[in-house]
């Protein structure tokens, strides 16, 4: 082996702007968990993951170490290299012999085994205070069996003074039941690096130097549900516009064009599997992605689903559908505007029509909400208002007039006719009408048994 090229700026800390916007409870957080063995920090591209513990580490006394990963530290030789780099760069003279080692040439390079036995040795003459080792990016070298060898010894073996920082956007695998039951696992999820509506508010006014209303902040609160990538790109679209044209933009803000697309695009979905975007692309006609219509959107297996919402869970695409939830999830809604429009665009449309009516059919013995809205999309107004008629005592019995009205305006939207769903409308009119007449005897009667 020669002396391993080293790019030091993958070492070193990344630069942040002095703006950079302080966000106290996740440094807080931070700063108490900073001495478990491993940190687990996961979100898909744009939630701040990176910005966040370079902020925590000029603030921090615990010493923090960098390397951020990419394709080229899948062979462990250069994954080793650039450990030495990072721990050299606070410690010039750190690990002099794994160094030697990594320098050695010809047939007779050492092997990875006492490389690596050698590197943990020596991490026994580090500093006794506080070390964090980040690495960020480590997806990028998820398939990488050397990689995964080298991380396991390391949590295994490495002095206890040094905690690991794991940055990436899905689990990293490695083993880590032991080091959960021993209470050494803390970890940071999309749900936790949102960024609630009083950090946009602070982000916008502090950073941006741009101060919403309260309604424009709670409305891009819900459009973008926090997600850090998304409010710079509205920044930069708002910077010199007037509030009324700021509140129009952010009312009609989706992922379907423009920048965000773009980067939906290249950061987000891109670099994902074929089959992941194709399992994203047709699920997005549903609203929840469960084991039940997941399967009829997408063309696939229970089992298969399963492992894509898992799979779409951990790299932040999808959260769960309510706090209890299992296997029941739903799109970001900017990702979800993002997907339709790829679908639209990836698709035929009597192929989406074709997966409307699948998913119309599956639906009828479940929701007739759901059933009626996808015989809507694909076109099917006969069996939408059989739908509707059929769940009238079910409307009547539990007062869901609402979504039957809903229901009942998208025919007419979309079969452009006020007389072609008269007669479902007419049901629940009168049999709301019966019901309240029912109501207002019932009352009468108490209140004359009162007397």
């Amino acid at each position: 082996m020669t002396d391993y090229p080293v790019q030091i700026s993958k070492v070193q800390a990344p630069p942040l702007r002095e703006e950079t916007l302080e966000r106290p409870r996740l440094l807080d957080w931070l700063h108490v968990k900073i001495h478990r063995r491993v940190v687990l920090v996961l979100a898909e591209a744009g939630y701040g993951k990176t910005t966040l513990l370079a902020d925590f580490g000029r603030r921090s006394r615990v010493r923090t170490l960098w390397f951020r990963l990419d394709r080229g530290d899948r062979d462990w030789v250069g994954f080793m290299a650039y450990l030495v780099a990072g721990l050299r760069i606070h410690l010039p003279e750190f690990a002099p012999v794994t160094q030697s080692l990594l320098r050695e040439t010809g047939g007779t390079a050492p092997p990875r085994e006492i490389v690596l036995d050698t590197f943990i040795r020596e991490l026994g003459s580090l500093p006794p205070d506080p070390t964090a080792l980040i690495l960020d990016d480590l997806h990028i070298v998820d398939e990488s069996v050397d990689v995964r060898l080298i991380l396991r010894e390391l949590l295994e073996r490495a002095p206890e003074r040094l905690t690991f920082v794991l940055i990436s956007r899905k689990l990293p695998p490695v083993p880590l039941a032991r080091l959960r039951a021993l209470g050494e696992v803390a970890e940071l999820r999309t749900s936790d690096l949102r960024f609630d509506d009083v950090e946009t508010e602070r982000l916008f006014r502090e950073t941006y130097s741009l101060r919403l209303e309260p309604s424009i902040v709670a409305e891009l609160s819900r459009r973008t549900e926090g997600w850090a990538a998304s409010l710079q790109l509205v920044r930069a679209a708002i910077r010199d516009r007037s509030p009324s044209e700021i509140r129009a933009f952010v009312n009609s803000l989706n992922g379907a064009e423009g920048e965000l697309y773009d980067y939906l695009a290249e950061e987000v979905v891109g670099e994902l599997t074929e089959e992941m975007q194709h399992f994203l692309m047709r699920t997005s006609l549903l609203d929840i992605v469960d084991l039940v219509l997941g399967p009829v959107a997408a063309g696939i297996t229970s089992d298969e689903t399963r492992k894509a919402i898992a799979e779409g869970e951990l790299l932040g695409l999808f959260s769960r559908a309510g706090p209890t939830t299992r296997d029941q999830v739903r799109a970001h809604p900017l990702v979800r505007d993002f997907l339709q429009a790829r679908l639209r665009r990836s698709f035929e449309p009597p192929e989406i029509i074709a997966m409307h009516r699948a998913v119309a059919k599956a639906a009828e013995a479940i929701d007739w909400r759901i059933a009626g809205h996808h015989y809507v999309a694909a076109g099917d107004f006969d069996d939408a208002r059989r739908v509707l008629a059929t769940a009238i005592e079910s409307i009547l019995a539990t007062g869901s007039y609402i979504a039957a009205e809903e229901l009942e305006r998208g025919l007419r939207r979309r079969a452009r006719s006020s007389a072609c769903c008269g007669v479902g409308g007419a049901i629940i009119g009168s049999r709301t009408l019966e019901r309240t007449h029912d109501l207002h005897e019932l009352q009468l009667t108490r209140r004359d048994a009162r007397d």
